[in-house]
């Protein structure tokens, strides 16, 4: 939007609507793109793993919690082991279908319903801290987003 000074009150409200209507959605969707990877990337990636079982088992699901419980295994038995390509595969598929998904359609929720996750999420693991995997997740999300909403100059 260039400046114009010479704009009347009515000129400037109509571009101000002119500019809401052609940027807003976009902002919206860049921050629900950018929020929605970052948090189920970063709370599957920073699930410890002994097994693999606690990682596997993070479920997607739309309009109400997953109750999933599943056999799946992620990042093998030994500690400490790097995301696979597998994991990684896993992580953009969900994204993906998450991102897919129109702004306000219903709400999206990451579950995981092993006995013992909550355990590890409260720090019970020497390989995590407490808060880690879901809480620190969303809170460093929100603290580091940065989006790219308008090109300079339009």
């Amino acid at each position: 939007m260039a400046a114009n000074h010479n704009m009347s009150p009515k000129q400037f409200e109509a571009e101000m609507r002119r500019w809401a209507n052609t940027h807003v959605p976009k902002i919206g969707k860049a921050v629900h793109k950018a929020v929605t990877k970052a948090v189920y990337d970063g709370i599957v990636t920073k699930t410890p793993v002994l097994t693999g079982r606690a990682r596997g088992n993070w479920y997607a699901s739309l309009g109400a919690p997953s109750e999933q419980v599943g056999e799946n295994t992620f990042g093998g038995s030994i500690t400490g082991e790097p995301v696979t390509a597998a994991e990684k595969s896993m992580i953009k598929t969900v994204t993906d279908q998450l991102e897919g998904l129109p702004l306000g359609q219903s709400p999206a929720f990451v579950t995981n319903n092993l006995d013992y996750i909550l355990r590890l999420e409260q720090g019970y693991s020497p390989k995590s801290p407490a808060n880690a995997m879901v809480q620190n997740t969303i809170i460093n999300t929100l603290d580091g987003l940065k989006v790219t909403i308008v090109p300079r100059g339009q």
